[in-house]
């Protein structure tokens, strides 16, 4: 038998087993490849870094469990930043799967630290708990989808009923005294997995007044949001893991994103190996099949 032949009967389950070892050996194994800077990201940085302490920034937290993969590691590194800066951070979210997702967030990175004890991967500004009410705020979920987001580009108070998620009155808070509305943050920033989220936050809030918003939202999207980019109206985006990758060692500290991208590139050279192996195999035998029916 032709190794041709032989080799049509290959067994699948080998790219099944490549595959699998592509996928999790860069969870254990330091992944070296490049990560190269795009300009959406490091605008995105920027406008976080331009921040002053004290600050005041709206934290829109808009997906679901699903897209976590995508987003999580956006959100670490940029809280991680938030957090340094000293600024102060109103959470919020438009999505009504996304509460019992982002308390989890806030108890583990929020109110707790992104960067673990002996994470030897980051040499920054150290991390500290943020307290609720005095450090953060959380107003909770609304629903009304972009009709929320329209009420609080005008009224804020009233969008929440005067009152934060755990019922503290907004006037109790004193770093919120001049947050009336989506203007008067110093910066939004949107963790967005789809409708509503970065499109609708566009649309209903900029061209009143001057709203600067950054953001992240999962790879898919990115084509749709880079026309907001272009024209100014987003300050940055970060699409996707690999440019949340890129976020994260912009920051200083690779984590999720960085061994993400080092999955999603194992992966895709374990894909095209077997695209080009099973193009030779097929061209090697269809070459000599026409040879033997030439030599007939």
């Amino acid at each position: 038998m032709h190794w041709t032949d032989k080799l049509q009967t290959f067994d699948r389950r080998w790219i099944f087993l490549a595959m699998g070892i592509a996928v999790v050996l860069p969870l254990f194994v330091e992944c070296k490849l490049p990560i190269r800077q795009s300009p959406m990201v490091r605008a995105s940085f920027d406008a976080v870094e331009a921040l002053d302490a004290d600050d005041v920034v709206l934290l829109s937290l808009d997906l679901d469990p699903a897209s976590t993969p995508e987003l999580q590691p956006y959100f670490e590194a940029v809280l991680l930043q938030l957090k340094r800066k000293n600024v102060k951070i109103v959470i919020v979210t438009t999505w009504y799967a996304a509460p019992p997702l982002i308390e989890g967030w806030i108890r583990s990175f929020v109110e707790g630290t992104v960067v673990r004890p002996g994470d030897r991967h980051y040499e920054g500004i150290p991390d500290r708990p943020y307290k609720r009410n005095v450090d953060y705020v959380y107003l909770g979920f609304r629903e009304g989808r972009e009709a929320t987001i329209n009420r609080m580009a005008t009224d804020l108070r009233g969008t929440y009923d005067g009152h934060t998620a755990d019922g503290t009155p907004m006037d109790a808070i004193p770093w919120l005294a001049n947050i009336h509305k989506l203007e008067d943050f110093d910066l939004i920033v949107m963790v967005s997995a789809g409708y509503p989220g970065i499109k609708e936050y566009v649309q209903q809030a900029s061209g009143r007044g001057d709203v600067k918003m950054t953001g992240a939202c999962t790879a898919v999207s990115l084509p749709d949001y880079t026309p907001y980019f272009n024209a100014g109206q987003l300050a940055g985006l970060v699409g996707g893991m690999k440019r949340a990758a890129e976020y994260e060692l912009l920051v200083g500290r690779p984590a999720l994103g960085v061994k993400g991208t080092g999955v999603l590139n194992a992966g895709h050279m374990v894909v095209i190996f077997a695209i080009v192996f099973g193009n030779l195999i097929y061209f090697a035998g269809a070459g000599r099949r026409r040879r033997r029916g030439g030599a007939r």
